[in-house]
């Protein structure tokens, strides 16, 4: 294969890995906001004390989530305008967006992996709390907010559900990775290719004009 098909494979590569990244941006962002407004992640945020572990890691989540689908999307657009233009500063936008995405990535997998079971204890801890505290006081609060997590759903749908989710993240993560490892190796090699041997694919096609 000559250069200038390696430079057409390349960007055709990249840009079938840019659609996929674009839905795995648009996953991200329906997880989030799932992950936000879904109604047994809100029942327990709203039951849980200011300084309650499950309400930071909650907000967390949000924001991550929040900024992983910014730079993926910001990251397949530079990425194409990079591919369209030939643009280097483009291409260069592209891999660090990619490149960001992946440092995450990587850091997340890996808290999942060495604490796996972290949300969903967290999430049972403040129900245990809410019991607790409905069991001995007087005031009606907090067993209201007790029967408002058995009227959203019992606790082992609950907990069903956020194993579900987790997994679900967990694997869109993975797959995250993969592509972002693949994206970053695409823009590099055709940020090399635009810096050193400018329209390598076009090189060699000459033409004459009439003066």
């Amino acid at each position: 294969m000559g250069p200038q098909c390696r430079v057409r494979f390349a960007k055709c590569q990249l840009l079938a890995t840019c659609f996929f990244t674009l839905l795995l941006g648009l996953s991200m962002g329906f997880l989030t906001i799932l992950t936000r407004f879904g109604d047994r992640f809100v029942i327990i945020h709203t039951i849980s004390p200011e300084d309650d572990p499950y309400g930071s890691m909650y907000h967390w989540a949000f924001s991550l989530g929040i900024f992983l689908t910014s730079m993926l999307i910001l990251g397949v657009m530079l990425s194409i305008l990079g591919v369209v233009r030939e643009a280097k500063g483009l291409m260069a936008g592209g891999f660090l967006s990619f490149t960001l995405v992946f440092f995450v990535a990587v850091q997340v997998t890996f808290w999942r992996y060495r604490e796996p079971s972290k949300v969903e204890n967290t999430m049972l801890d403040t129900y245990d709390l809410a019991y607790e505290q409905a069991m001995r006081n007087v005031s009606d609060i907090w067993r209201q907010k007790l029967v408002a997590i058995h009227d959203t759903d019992c606790l082992q749908e609950i907990r069903s559900f956020v194993r579900e989710h987790l997994s679900l993240v967990t694997l869109l993560f993975i797959v995250m990775l993969a592509f972002m490892v693949y994206g970053m190796f695409l823009t590099s090699f055709l940020w090399l290719t635009i810096h050193y041997g400018r329209n390598l694919d076009r090189k060699g096609s000459y033409t004459l004009t009439a003066q």
